[in-house]
């Protein structure tokens, strides 16, 4: 059964401990009890590594429902709306840490892997037993250096970060994710970083082109190579995505939701749902 709030809020890592300083490390017990504490749904301006060691716990990201199990690794990007149900015996780490605080000491290939994390609202890797019990030792010593006093504890806690993505990353590389970039991946990014900060006033593929100084035929064949799809087709599904979660987390009225999604009326706003999502908003809703 879905429950619904009133709204979508930011939360932010000094939501979970008000001593964050762009990164917090604790029990995943922890994690989920003090997300469980807050008042409404979230969008997290922070990225999510779980380790789980034991139990199982369902994570439900933007409608889609998985289930996570010892010995799991996911990660989840900042962009991501998600709640979690996890039985009481769950036991592992939650790494949580800002983008800034990331990418301040960060070589090429380890920012690479990065944004393979944050094109995916969640992925869970596949790692060998070996590898598992490697990521385990060392968000083990990242417990212990976070709970510290040490003046130097973020750089000490960098270097960790950097050895789990290089573990990680192995496993990417063997995916067959290319970690080998181009302009355009620089591109993609920033471009899916425009519409996630103006999709709801600018709907139009001019405007990104404009703010990224290329042609929009450049944009749209950086899209199509990079993505498979056309750049409208990105900006349309950013909407989507908004209203899809706007309508299963929220008790907003349709109305609501239009408006607050940048739509001049209902009609326009429930014409462009239908055209995308095959059912109308109400309908959505009462499937869900």
């Amino acid at each position: 059964m879905v429950v619904r709030k009133e709204k979508l809020d930011f939360l932010k890592l000094e939501d979970i401990d008000s001593t964050s300083r762009g990164i917090v490390i604790m029990p995943i017990a922890d994690f989920l009890g003090a997300k469980a504490n807050q008042n409404t749904l979230h969008v997290r301006s922070f990225y999510s590594l779980l380790f789980v060691k034991s139990g199982e716990l369902f994570l439900v990201a933007d409608q889609n429902v998985h289930l996570v199990s010892a010995p799991d690794i996911i990660s989840i990007n900042s962009n991501c709306v998600c709640s979690f149900q996890a039985d009481s015996s769950i036991e592992g780490y939650s790494v949580l840490f800002t983008e800034s605080f990331f990418m301040e000491r960060q070589n090429t290939e380890v920012t690479n892997y990065f944004h393979f994390l944050r094109s995916r609202c969640k992925h869970t890797f596949v790692l060998s037993k070996e590898s598992v019990t490697s990521c385990l030792q060392v968000v083990s010593l990242m417990q212990s250096a976070y709970n510290s006093i040490k003046l130097s504890v973020n750089d000490e806690l960098n270097r960790y970060l950097t050895i789990l993505f290089q573990i990680l990353g192995r496993q990417i590389v063997v995916d067959h994710v290319a970690t080998e970039q181009d302009e355009g991946d620089d591109k993609i990014r920033n471009f899916e970083s425009l519409v996630d900060s103006h999709y709801t006033q600018q709907r139009y593929p001019s405007f990104y082109a404009a703010q990224l100084n290329i042609s929009i035929n450049y944009l749209n064949r950086i899209c199509r190579k990079k993505r498979s799809t056309s750049c409208g087709s990105i900006i349309r599904g950013r909407i989507l995505l908004e209203a899809e979660r706007l309508l299963y987390h929220t008790v907003k009225t349709v109305k609501e939701i239009a408006f607050e999604l940048g739509f001049e009326n209902v009609p326009y706003f429930s014409t462009f749902f239908k055209a995308n999502k095959g059912m109308s908003p109400e309908e959505f809703r009462k499937n869900c």
